[in-house]
């Protein structure tokens, strides 16, 4: 674990005044994205019980720069630009560009079996599973076989241990499950340990986060511990994900005790009963891959607008991140389908990127990725606009938070037609 703490150093935008216990600036331009952002924070209830932040990066310069109410509503911490949201389930995409990285390096390839660099993984009928199934969640292992608790999903390297002895699931549901919260992270961990001697958390700082200046870490560090934002559920939140033992201690679901369901999200629960088992000072120094990523908005937003402008550079020109030749396989369509156990359609590239409806902006969003889906946080990569938008609050709701970024997208395409 390391002991840095990296600060994110951005241009900033004109400040203006700020209304409704919002704070923050915004570009000229970006009036009509604070109004709206206002307007969802009083929706969302008193300040003192949630927070919430806006940012958007749009050619390298934080154009808005917003948040509101309390971080923690436990200490009454408010929120402030430097609040870091538990990513959870958001967590994939950034985890996805850590691989991506090591195969821009040529350190790996997405295209070979997981084997090829975790020799062990083979058992069981692994063998021909390639790190592209592991990132598009079609490698048929969507959840754990072997009961396991709130406290096994925090040792990564137990996990990826386990997960040795596994075979891909015979469930014929299996191969239609687009998302998993537990099992890709630690197999996409693992390799990553095994291609670079690094585990994730030093991978990503010192190759991601610290060179490009982004506050987003896996696992955190104690002094990070009172920047960090307190979830807790709607009260329609949970009813998505139906819980069999509570999620916490033993008497997980095993083999024969719950269907594919269970094995997948409950097995533990990533939202369990008591939300506040994600502020537990252990779970938040804790390196859970695909669910433990925590970032402020900003942070957010700057990794998306890197991905961005990455995606529409020059072939051959040097990127700040990835090359134009990953991004464009990572971007290219792999897969789509609607989920069997939760519902809804997802779809992703070959590189594990969640890729996303144009909606009702095709000139800011079309060729879009990153990350959209129900819970706390939203963030977005808009090549053609050469901007990242990144929406967290604390309150986990079962809605996505599309309308927010809907306004941004407007906003963003606005600035465009008169620029």
């Amino acid at each position: 674990m390391t002991t840095s703490l990296v600060r994110q150093v951005l241009p900033r935008p004109r400040p203006r005044a700020a209304t409704a216990d919002v704070h923050g600036t915004t570009a000229p331009g970006f009036d009509s994205v604070r109004h709206f952002f206002e307007r969802a924070c009083r929706e969302a209830g008193p300040p003192g019980s949630r927070g919430a932040a806006l940012a958007v990066v749009q050619d390298g310069e934080l154009v808005v720069d917003l948040w509101h109410g309390t971080a923690d509503p436990v200490t009454g911490t408010p929120w402030t630009g430097d609040t870091l949201e538990p990513v959870l389930t958001g967590s994939h995409s950034i985890l996805a560009t850590a691989v991506l990285l090591l195969a821009d390096m040529g350190a790996l390839a997405l295209d070979r079996p997981v084997a090829d660099y975790w020799p062990e993984f083979a058992a069981r009928g692994k063998g021909a599973v390639t790190l592209r199934d592991v990132l598009t969640f079609t490698a048929r292992l969507p959840g754990m076989a072997a009961g396991i608790d709130q406290r096994d999903v925090e040792n990564p390297h137990m996990m990826a241990a386990l997960l040795e002895l596994h075979s891909p699931e015979d469930d014929p549901r299996a191969g239609g499950v687009l998302h998993g919260p537990w099992t890709a992270g630690w197999i996409a961990a693992e390799v990553i340990r095994r291609v670079d001697g690094r585990d994730l958390d030093l991978f990503f700082l010192e190759e991601i986060a610290g060179p490009l200046g982004l506050d987003i870490h896996f696992g955190l560090v104690p002094d990070q511990l009172p920047l960090t934002a307190r979830i807790s559920y709607d009260a329609d939140f949970r009813a998505r994900f139906p819980v069999l033992d509570g999620g916490t201690g033993r008497g997980g679901v095993c083999d024969g005790d719950a269907d594919l369901y269970g094995r997948v999200w409950n097995n533990p629960s990533p939202f369990p009963a008591d939300p506040g088992v994600w502020g537990e000072s252990r779970r938040r120094y804790a390196v859970i891959p695909s669910l433990g990523a925590y970032a402020s908005a900003r942070g957010l937003a700057r990794l998306q607008g890197v991905l961005a402008a990455d995606a529409v550079r020059t072939p051959g020109e040097e990127p700040l991140l990835l090359s134009r030749r990953t991004l464009d396989q990572a971007r290219s369509f792999w897969v789509e389908g609607l989920d069997p156990l939760l519902g809804g359609v997802s779809a992703y590239g070959e590189g594990g990127f969640q890729l996303l409806d144009e909606g009702r902006h095709p000139a800011v969003r079309s060729g879009a990725f990153g990350h959209q889906g129900p819970g706390s946080v939203a963030y977005q990569a808009w090549p053609r606009a050469r901007a990242g938008a990144a929406w967290v609050r604390n309150r986990l709701t079962a809605g996505p938070g599309a309308p927010v970024l809907d306004e941004v997208a407007d906003a963003v395409a606005r600035a465009l037609r008169t620029a």
